[in-house]
């Protein structure tokens, strides 16, 4: 991979191998000033990885997972296979919750055995977790493989391009199993990465737009390749631990709110110099770079945002709103600019010992990493304006909907009480799960009523076919409402409860629908949602769970 060559094309993940991209940004030719708000004018080389050409901090980095690599106790952590050497991947690597991962892989330990089970039983191993497409793309990628003819002594490829092959694995997968598992020099993106090399590059885009991604992709490329010593040097557990390393300090240090004073590697980030040179009202460069020179990746960052930026630490920004800042109460107006901020809590004299980050293309050599010499205003400060990378966007309106679920009881003469379930399709949401019959309600402008709601789950029920004759309905009631949210809807689930009296007997068990006694429905592979109607009731029905 040719240092030389400028990004000019976009990757597309599956048509070539990571070894083919070129770096994203090339080495500068002379030292790079600190790109110091609001302007930050600096040119495309800016962006140069300074981790590149400083190798002890990369050890730094490696030493300071090997140092916590044990500190969350991960059973899924293990040291990579040589797939050279080995006849058979005996663990499905599995990136999920303890109690989850040790019951799956006592349950399958190796990839043959969980192409062999059947599908209702995947599925009820992972009750509980959601996502159950995860469980189903697990299942299908295992019996693929079984299926496959290896190419090598070992049944699971090594490389990303034939994992890719396997059904539900992608591009940040193949890298994961790839470089963790067999010890080859693949990188990987999650969200984690992707903020980490944001504020290291001192890119300020949003990190899931597609030309961003692409460029992190093919840092994080260039990084681990240098770092693994590829292609001189072979398979080894470098890679694996260097992901991981990433994936580590991304979710423990440089978090949305990071923890900067604790960063093995603060030294080559960008964004943390820009904020210490801000902290210490150093005036920004009047340096204007040539326009072909200009970085046409970054976006304009807005004052505005330092003084709404997140004050408490969130693990997962993707999943809890980020609340903004109060803004302190000064007895002066204050306009409102970078420097202004940083100097509200600051003290009014320099201190002696600070000094600024220089943001060089090489930065000089260390064996220890750099001593913070920053005041707790400036440290708070600091890491204030690290938050803001990547950007953040504005999320969308998640759509709302209301349904009637139906939960529809009935029993034999004499017999117990028996429920109404039926199967979910294959493909698609929640796919395979068995649920209560569902029917969404119209989206008009007339308000829902617990009456209409009744009619309508009275009208679907009618409608299908239970298998059951000379039904007689003797009891109708709404239950309760519950909100379930999934990555792309907002549900709302009216539960109401049908009650039938029978002339005669109920259904045997058919492909896709059944009748299952009252202590037999907890054994079911009902989706978290559905889960939570069954909850309510029992809750309700107290009579039929006596």
């Amino acid at each position: 991979m040719s240092k030389g060559k400028a990004l000019t094309t976009r990757a597309k993940p599956k048509a070539k191998s990571n070894a083919a991209l070129a770096p994203a940004f090339t080495k500068p030719t002379s030292p790079q000033s600190t790109a110091v708000p609001p302007t930050r004018a600096h040119s495309s080389a800016y962006h140069y990885p300074l981790i590149l050409d400083d190798s002890t901090a990369s050890k730094e980095l490696l030493g300071w997972f090997e140092g916590i690599e044990e500190a969350r106790n991960m059973p899924w952590r293990k040291r990579w296979l040589d797939p050279a050497q080995c006849e058979v991947l005996q663990q499905t690597r599995v990136s999920t919750v303890i109690p989850y991962f040790n019951n799956w892989i006592s349950k399958w330990p190796t990839v043959d055995s969980l192409a062999q089970a059947s599908h209702d039983d995947v599925l009820s191993v992972w009750k509980g977790l959601g996502y159950y497409s995860r469980a189903t793309r697990l299942h299908e990628g295992a019996k693929a493989v079984v299926s496959m003819k290896p190419s090598q002594s070992c049944k699971i490829p090594s490389g990303v391009v034939d994992l890719q092959k396997i059904p539900g694995i992608g591009r940040y997968t193949a890298g994961a199993v790839s470089s963790i598992a067999f010890g080859e020099a693949e990188p990987v993106l999650d969200g984690n990465v992707a903020r980490v090399l944001s504020r290291q590059l001192g890119l300020y885009v949003d990190a899931k737009d597609k030309k961003s991604t692409d460029a992190f992709w093919e840092v994080a490329d260039q990084l681990i390749k240098t770092v693994a010593g590829h292609p001189e040097k072979g398979r080894s557990e470098v890679p694996g631990q260097w992901n991981q390393a990433l994936m580590e300090l991304g979710s423990t240090i440089c978090t949305p709110r990071p923890k900067c004073e604790e960063c093995p590697i603060r030294r080559t980030c960008r964004v943390y110099a820009e904020g210490e040179t801000l902290s210490i009202k150093k005036a920004p460069s009047t340096e204007v770079p040539d326009i072909e020179d200009a970085c046409t990746l970054c976006q304009q960052l807005d004052t505005e945002d330092l003084t709404t930026a997140p004050e408490e630490h969130d693990e997962d920004e993707d999943d809890v709103p980020v609340k903004p800042a109060k803004r302190r109460k000064t007895e002066q107006k204050q306009s409102n600019t970078l420097s202004n901020y940083f100097t509200l809590h600051a003290p009014k004299q320099k201190p002696a010992t600070s000094t600024p980050t220089t943001s060089t293309s090489t930065p000089p050599p260390s064996t220890k990493r750099k001593a913070l010499t920053a005041t707790p205003a400036q440290t708070k400060a600091i890491a204030t304006y690290c938050s803001l990378f990547p950007k953040k966007m504005p999320k969308k309106a998640v759509p709302e909907e209301d349904a009637v679920v139906c939960v529809i009881e009935a029993a034999e003469e004499g017999g117990p009480s028996k429920w109404f379930i039926e199967q979910r399709p294959a493909k698609g949401l929640l796919a395979s799960l068995w649920q209560f019959p569902q029917q969404t309600l119209p989206d008009t402008d007339t308000v829902h009523t617990a009456a209409t709601r009744k009619a309508a789950a009275q009208a679907y029920v009618e409608s299908l076919d239970l298998g059951v004759d000379g039904r007689i309905l003797v009891h109708l009631q709404e239950l309760g409402s519950l909100v379930h949210v999934f990555t792309h809807l907002k549900l709302t689930m009216h539960v109401v409860h049908l009650k039938f009296e029978i002339a005669g007997k109920l259904l045997e068990e058919t492909p896709g629908r059944k009748w299952v006694e009252t202590e037999k429905m907890e054994g079911e592979t009902l989706s978290t949602g559905m889960r939570r109607c069954w909850d309510l009731v029992k809750k309700k029905t107290t009579k039929a769970f006596k």
